[in-house]
């Protein structure tokens, strides 16, 4: 068996091959930030900055990674884990030792049998031959080194996380309170939510720091240690009645309630009359409602919307809107759009995903000339999605969301919501025949 220093290495070179950069001594602070991304967008799994140059030696670090790390690198390129890497690997490395039998010898059992008693070998070429023995002797002082090395798992104790609003509305800035001092830990992090894009490096031997949420919702935030993930704290943005916003970074812009006391939706005369261009590229318009007082559990519902989306702009030609029902634990988010745009979309339920590239999702295409209604029911961990009353999706709900804290209507583009419900999925069990 090669040590480990040997497959990392191997690694790092395949994904420096990937991405192209060239060769890493010259990468930036930004590369391993990218590479950050890159990974999270293939794999789900954050590696921070710091483990990536830590790794690539940026940074001095004894130790070899932990096996998630190397599942997420292998992941990276191709492979299912580590495991799978490294026998891949070891694979191409007896393979180009064993070398390729010449003309006379492959399926010659008798030239195998004069080897097997002592025939004189083959002699190799000094050249091969010596660079055979030094690899060898490099590799097993690289493994002798790596036993000599002391590990650095991560260790923690009386690590305390807490966090809460200043007010209500929107922007809302958020206080947390952390303490992980009593840890090993190099790199401490704060997390807004699930994107790693929001997640911010904090002084571990301070126990203060501020965030800002510019958009509603229920989210987890997180405190990280190096790449893990110790605690987490639940953070509610609530709302006061419906919110209309138009996204834009690094702030978005919120929309006049005034606007909306007469129709739940926003038109292309509004959007100029509050000069938002919209001819350059369409707006992500969202209608959103965080509400405490609803009392409707998400493994037991009953919704049902009407809206239309009227953007007719060729720059947002597929017409792409999305209904979410937000739980403590988890959304329903369901895609609708024009038909041909079906295999571009999405279905998320829970913590599951249901891609349009690799199912069929086509009952989700509408024609938007007119109102489409949508209706969602839930019941004995069974989901089904009608529009216009037709059945378009029906199956298992694997994950219990908890309770509805919220519900979104985002458009690409404008749109108007004429009627919305939600309530508990009330019914009787009939009794056995």
């Amino acid at each position: 068996m090669l040590p480990e220093a040997y497959y990392i290495a191997k690694c790092k070179e395949i994904i420096e091959q990937k991405l192209a950069w060239g060769k890493h001594d010259t990468w930036q602070s930004q590369d391993f930030e990218n590479l950050s991304e890159k990974i999270f967008e293939e794999t789900k799994v954050m590696l921070s900055s710091s483990t990536l140059k830590r790794i690539w030696g940026k940074v001095r670090y004894d130790s070899i990674p932990n096996r998630a790390t190397l599942d997420a690198l292998a992941q990276f390129i191709g492979y299912k884990n580590w495991r799978e890497f490294k026998s891949a690997v070891s694979e191409t490395v007896g393979e180009q030792d064993a070398g390729t039998p010449s003309k006379g010898q492959e399926g010659d059992s008798s030239s195998k049998e004069r080897s097997v008693k002592g025939t004189a070998p083959v002699r190799m070429p000094f050249k091969i031959l010596l660079a055979v023995i030094v690899t060898a002797a490099l590799l097993v002082f690289v493994g002798l080194k790596i036993k000599e090395q002391p590990t650095n798992h991560l260790w923690y104790k009386e690590v305390l996380f807490s966090g809460k609003p200043v007010t209500s509305g929107l922007p809302n800035t958020v206080i947390f309170n952390y303490d992980a001092s009593h840890s090993n830990a190099d790199s401490v992090f704060i997390q807004q939510s699930w994107d790693p894009r929001k997640r911010f490096k904090v002084d571990k031997q301070l126990h203060e720091y501020t965030t800002t949420y510019y958009y509603p919702g229920y989210y987890k935030a997180k405190l990280i240690l190096n790449d893990s993930i110790v605690k987490e704290q639940d953070v509610y943005i609530e709302t006061n009645g419906w919110v209309g916003i138009i996204e834009k970074a690094p702030v978005p812009v919120y929309l006049p309630s005034a606007l909306f006391t007469r129709q739940l939706g926003i038109t292309k005369a509004q959007l100029s009359a509050l000069q938002i261009d919209f001819q350059s590229a369409a707006p992500i318009f969202s209608l959103t409602k965080m509400d405490k007082g609803i009392t409707v559990n998400s493994s037991n519902l009953l919704f049902e919307v009407q809206l239309q989306n009227t953007y007719d702009e060729s720059n947002a030609i597929c017409q792409y809107t999305n209904v979410r029902i937000m739980g403590t634990n988890g959304v329903i988010d369901v895609p609708l759009c024009k038909p041909g745009c079906v295999g571009e979309v999405g279905l998320m339920l829970g913590m599951q995903y249901i891609d349009g590239k690799t199912h069929d999702l086509s009952g989700f295409g509408v024609d938007f000339s007119k109102k489409v209604k949508l209706n969602c029911a839930t019941r004995d961990k069974h989901i089904t999605l009608s529009i216009d009353d037709k059945v378009v999706y029906r199956g298992d709900l694997k994950d219990d969301m908890g309770k509805v804290v919220g519900i979104q209507i985002k458009f690409n583009g404008t749109g108007v919501v004429s009627h919305l419900e939600i309530k508990q999925n009330k019914y009787h069990h009939q009794p056995a025949s």
